[in-house]
């Protein structure tokens, strides 16, 4: 009965952890409209995403994933819940650590570009809430701590919880790392994605689109 109400627990946990990732994501719809307000904010900054910054958003996302599916092949069943810890394992890590510092970099970027506290205050909330989010993970495994060590089984014998402890630390270690390698090549935003939901909430993306499209109707009554 009490592994039943775990594993109910682990999921309750596990969608709330989905659904704001996913949530997150929905900021890329902002890309071009974050481009001209970034051109705004910052005059040094000509593109919303530089080559660099391209090429480290896509060798993150591959090394997380090569990874994930390591960890997977050196389970004994592939098919379970536990696959899923391990998957995102490596990830979680990573990103915690990731979002964390690219934070304090984009808030000291706003700061000193920008007067308006209000978006400053928005962007550092949900950069706050994105961390929570994955302290989700955790507490997730920790529920399913138990279970894990029978559920989850490598070729090298090594309990389920241990495992998967293991490769978020080690996730974590690569976040720190690679994320303060990215800071220092950047003098931009870095959590672009976080920064379009931020500016949505605050209404700063439909501020400027109405700005624009008044400009707009104005250009063409003075033809």
């Amino acid at each position: 009965m009490t592994s039943i109400i775990n594993l109910f627990l682990v999921y309750i946990i596990l969608i709330p952890f989905i659904i704001m990732n996913l949530f997150i994501s929905f900021g890329s719809f902002f890309q071009n409209r974050l481009a001209k307000f970034f051109q705004k904010l910052i005059k040094t900054e000509k593109n919303l995403e530089n080559s660099h910054e391209r090429a480290f958003k896509i060798l993150n996302f591959l090394i997380w994933v090569i990874i994930g599916l390591i960890g997977i092949l050196l389970l004994e069943n592939l098919f379970s819940l536990g696959t899923l810890f391990v998957f995102l394992a490596f990830r979680s890590g990573a990103t915690l650590s990731k979002r964390f510092i690219f934070g304090i970099h984009d808030i000291r970027v706003m700061n000193n570009n920008f007067s308006e506290g209000k978006i400053t205050k928005i962007i550092s909330r949900i950069v706050e809430i994105a961390i929570f989010t994955e302290l989700l993970y955790l507490l997730a495994w920790a529920i399913f701590y138990r279970a894990l060590n029978t559920s989850v089984k490598t070729i090298f014998e090594i309990e389920g919880s241990i495992f998967i402890l293991f490769i978020w630390l080690i996730g974590l270690l690569y976040g720190i790392i690679f994320s303060l390698i990215q800071t220092i090549f950047s003098k931009g935003f870095l959590l672009k994605n976080e920064i379009g939901i931020a500016l949505l909430v605050s209404g700063e993306l439909f501020k400027n689109k109405i700005n624009e499209t008044k400009d707009s109707i104005q250009n063409r009554f003075k033809l």
